[in-house]
């Protein structure tokens, strides 16, 4: 299947999630919007793993949880009927919506094919061997269709305020937003980076590169902390900092390592090591000597 009949292949597989999830909203009886949309979420994220099955590609998954976000959003601002779009709304209408969306860009952007696989599934897939479906449903699919849920749960709270306006609103879309930003100008400088053939194979030290090896991955926790703290001024339920708290940790705890593992091995990447911190840029505040 070539890359345009691909795109064609996924948007419309995507359409008719988002269509399906349309028609779960309106005929599942539950009262309970939390557990509400949780069912409709992990329902399309089994629906979708089916595709990945059907065509031997997981990397079907990889654009539904940078755009789920998204469409939870439309969930509740649909149901919290919002009459009045105070700031502390509309900031989070605003930046979730260009954080979903560019995030999904960015995935097309480099996505090369119903062919085209993340390097980590195939790992993964060598690894486990016959054990990967129940590995991949598990780990690849539904855990972080559960994390994105958790980290997005704020959102409730959210749309469904009145409280004035607060310092922490401030705080929460300066963070959001810093996020996003951090994420974009790394996306660029990356792209540019590989698109240098002199670069290949070498590790990219310039830009927010030179000061974090891994300052995307600092956007999108500072994001989802952004996301908490915006609704901290809606006296969210306590558990509603889990998303961002679980967030951290699987980029501290899995996502980095398993980057740091793969540059090991390239030139100049010990010294890189040793010059970079790994997520907080903070040798940008200590005075060189």
């Amino acid at each position: 299947m070539s890359l345009n009949k691909s795109r064609w292949f996924v948007t419309l597989i995507y359409t008719l999630l988002f269509i399906i999830g349309v028609i779960l909203y309106i005929k599942l009886p539950f009262e309970n919007l939390v557990y509400k949309l949780l069912i409709i979420d992990v329902a399309l994220t089994v629906l979708i793993t089916i595709v990945g099955f059907l065509v031997k590609n997981d990397s079907m998954y990889d654009p539904y949880w940078s755009l789920i976000p998204f469409l939870m959003l439309l969930y509740w601002i649909d149901s919290s009927h919002v009459q009045e779009f105070n700031a502390r709304i509309f900031i989070m209408i605003i930046l979730m919506s260009w954080w979903s969306w560019r995030l999904t860009y960015n995935w097309i952007r480099g996505w090369k094919g119903i062919k085209h696989e993340d390097w980590r599934y195939i790992d993964l897939r060598k690894k486990t061997k016959a054990f990967y479906p129940l590995v991949s449903f598990l780990g690849i699919q539904l855990f972080p269709t559960i994390i994105v849920f958790a980290a997005a749960l704020p959102m409730e709270s959210v749309l469904f305020s009145t409280e004035a306006l607060k310092f922490t609103d401030l705080i929460g879309g300066i963070l959001m937003l810093a996020g996003i930003l951090l994420e974009i100008f790394a996306d660029i400088q990356m792209h540019r980076f590989k698109k240098n053939p002199e670069n290949m194979g070498n590790i990219i030290n310039i830009g927010l590169w030179k000061y974090s090896r891994h300052p995307n991955y600092l956007g999108e926790i500072s994001f989802w902390w952004g996301v908490y703290v915006l609704s901290m001024a809606t006296h969210p339920p306590f558990y509603y900092i889990s998303g961002a708290i679980i967030v951290s940790l699987l980029f501290l705890f899995i996502s980095i390592p398993m980057m740091e593992k793969r540059m090991k091995n390239k030139v100049g990447f010990d010294e890189y090591k040793k010059r970079t911190p790994l997520l907080i840029p903070w040798k940008v505040f200590v005075k060189r000597k």
